[in-house]
């Protein structure tokens, strides 16, 4: 169902089901004026008729059919008074109503309730033209016809149920896609723009230290400050088209040359070349959020970047110092691990776990914070950005 038809297919089962309640009561009404005796009981039937109808179409919409099941008995109580009492006064001229009683029974009761209250509705209408002396093929007739009035019933109003409860999971899958992609717009600032700030921050600060002692050093910082904004704001414009791709080179030697403007020594193992794009694009993300933690810590002295891999995986590698070791539980005066409160780790760990890696991070009981992404290369397809 798409556009309109969508909005219009519950309203369509609706009008065909009640076309279809129409065209069974106008039979109803039509062999009650047949067979019917006398003007008292046309205007019992007529009244039952009536008040069935209204209690089926009830019971079929959508909101009768959120209603609980108090409500539902109440219905399936007046259709069979509707359906039984008539009978003893009308006869045969009321052989073709039971039917609907046996659909709502159908909707309502459970297993075997249900098929036995359809046995005992075409029971009765069997019971009473047998009764009345009518011929066995008429008999029969009558029987199936119930039968067929009862499967009507009851796949119109399933079929207007099921069509209530496709447009409500259409409707959840649109608000669901809606959060996912809210998700990753906030997932992909966070991890392309933090890095980008905490760069762009720390060499300006940088250059305000370096303007009046080494002007020419502080002009090349602030040039370098355009560089980061610039980059930054394409990263916010890729966001925004829904795609952006990181070189992992690119990567490491922008976190080495801020590394070195933090004051920071970088020693840097790479022996990983090739890399299906995706995982380049997957491990840079994890080295960014890597670096803009170390950023943050105004302590770290020394980082290790490693990368490596096989032909079926590849590795990144962070370790870096300045960190407090962990608390001493024997030890009180041990001031606590900071802790980072962000969402960066479980974005990464979202975004190594979509390519089918893993992704851990913590702080070793020397104090040293150790990050490590591992990404097997043989899947090629990379997480939707």
């Amino acid at each position: 169902m798409r556009g309109v038809d969508a909005a219009m297919a519950p309203r369509i089962v609706l009008t065909v089901f009640v076309v279809a309640l129409v065209g069974i009561m106008g039979a109803a009404v039509l062999h009650l004026l047949t067979v019917g005796d006398s003007l008292a009981q046309v205007l019992v039937g007529g009244t039952a008729i009536a008040v069935m109808f209204c209690a089926q179409v009830a019971r079929s919409t959508q909101r009768g059919m959120r209603l609980g099941r108090t409500f539902q008995f109440c219905v399936l109580g007046v259709q069979a008074v509707c359906t039984f009492v008539p009978m003893l006064l009308l006869g045969t001229a009321w052989i073709g109503l039971p039917g609907l009683l046996a659909g709502s029974l159908l909707l309502v009761l459970r297993p075997p309730w249900s098929w036995l209250g359809v046995a005992g509705c075409v029971a009765s209408v069997v019971v009473v033209t047998s009764v009345s002396g009518w011929a066995p093929l008429r008999v029969a007739y009558n029987g199936v016809s119930a039968l067929t009035t009862c499967a009507v019933v009851y796949g119109l109003t399933k079929l207007s149920e099921i069509v209530h409860q496709l447009q409500a999971a259409q409707q959840e899958i649109a608000r669901l896609a809606v959060e996912q992609e809210r998700s990753r717009f906030a997932r992909d600032l966070h991890d392309l723009l933090g890095y980008s700030l905490s760069a762009i921050t720390l060499r300006s600060e940088l250059a305000h230290r370096l303007v009046d002692g080494d002007p020419a050093r502080a002009k090349d910082e602030v040039t370098r400050v355009l560089e980061v904004s610039r980059q930054a704001l394409s990263d916010v414009r890729a966001v925004a088209r829904s795609y952006r791709n990181i070189s992992l080179p690119a990567e490491i030697s922008s976190a080495v040359s801020v590394f070195e403007a933090a004051g920071i020594e970088a020693e840097v193992d790479t022996t990983l070349e090739g890399i299906p794009e995706p995982v380049g694009t997957v491990l840079a993300t994890v080295l960014r959020e890597g670096v803009t933690n170390i950023l943050r810590h105004s302590k770290v002295r020394h980082c290790q970047i490693t990368v490596y891999g096989g032909s079926r995986s590849a590795v990144l590698r962070l370790l870096n110092d300045g960190v407090q070791p962990r608390p001493d539980p024997h030890d009180p005066t041990t001031p606590p691990a900071e802790a980072d409160g962000g969402s960066g780790i479980s974005n990464l760990a979202a975004r190594v776990a979509a390519i089918g890696g893993t992704l851990r991070a913590g702080v070793r009981e020397d104090g040293c914070f150790h990050l490590e992404a591992l990404v097997p290369l043989e899947r090629q397809a990379g997480p939707r950005r």
